[in-house]
């Protein structure tokens, strides 16, 4: 599932993709999604936070979110980064 850089960093299969979509993501982009590894998920996830519930915006989840067809969340309003930060 994993791709190593170097002895100490891996990057998740789909992430280099044209169409970049981890390997370990399952579900519908836009509805619900969910990391099916996430207590074995390497450093860069670890690195890689919506920080929406701590109200604050990430640019890289922001672009992340436009590729997909979502708004950014450095546009939504706090009532709906709470909504969306809110575990299923």
């Amino acid at each position: 599932m994993a791709i190593p850089l170097t002895p100490k960093l891996m990057r998740m299969k789909g992430t280099d993709d044209v169409a970049p979509r981890c390997i370990a993501l399952q579900g519908e982009i836009g509805r619900q999604v969910g990391c099916c590894i996430y207590e074995h998920r390497p450093s860069p996830c670890h690195e890689f936070n919506p920080w929406a519930a701590l109200g604050m915006v990430d640019a890289a989840c922001d672009r992340a979110r436009l590729r997909h067809g979502l708004r950014p969340l450095s546009e939504l309003q706090k009532s709906e980064l709470q909504a969306i930060s809110k575990p299923a």
